[in-house]
């Protein structure tokens, strides 16, 4: 005998779940490897950066890597060097970021206050910046960490002795030609 409740669940499931206006809809995207990223592309996608500046005709544009907003290099193939500028968040602090920097070469573990004695202050219109130098037996960063606002702007070179001895003063002339828009 067949029963006429189990008849009308038998319907109501056809009507209701598997019809095709089931508001589905199904979407490709690509896979973040398949992306080109170039300095623009990045640009594009971090905040922007409120300095402008005076580059250094040797260096060269660079692609950036997942934390710099743009990069450049110089030197030789030889002896490359990485300046890169980057923005994170001020919560991060100052003083991590610089004891980082000396963790990255490998140098002795120091307490924040004592790296910190060896930082300078440098004055920027409508900025103070912080600048910095380490280095190890091969290879030296140089910096300089801008607060403005939220973020504390990181500019920073990255190389062997030799070009970082050779580079340090077109790169603290860049770091000191920040000015803020």
């Amino acid at each position: 005998m067949f029963r006429f409740d189990f008849f009308c669940v038998l319907l109501l499931l056809t009507q209701v779940g598997c019809n095709s206006d089931s508001g589905i809809v199904h979407y490709e995207v690509d896979r973040e490897s398949d992306k080109v990223m170039s300095t623009d592309l990045l640009r594009d996608q971090f905040d922007p950066i409120p300095f402008r500046w005076k580059v250094p005709a040797e260096w060269t544009e660079a692609e950036n890597d997942q934390f710099s907003a743009i990069a450049w290099t110089v030197g030789s193939k030889k002896d490359p060097a990485r300046i890169t500028v980057s923005g994170l968040s001020a919560a991060s602090g100052l003083e991590a970021q610089i004891v980082r920097w000396r963790g990255q070469l490998q140098l002795p573990e120091m307490a924040a206050a004592e790296v910190m004695k060896s930082v300078e202050d440098v004055t920027l219109p409508r900025a103070t910046g912080k600048w910095c130098e380490f280095k190890n037996d091969t290879e030296s960063i140089l910096g300089m960490i801008v607060p403005h606002e939220d973020k504390l702007w990181i500019i920073k070179f990255r190389g062997g002795n030799a070009t970082a001895e050779k580079e340090r003063d077109a790169f603290r002339g860049f770091c000191e030609s920040l000015k803020i828009e």
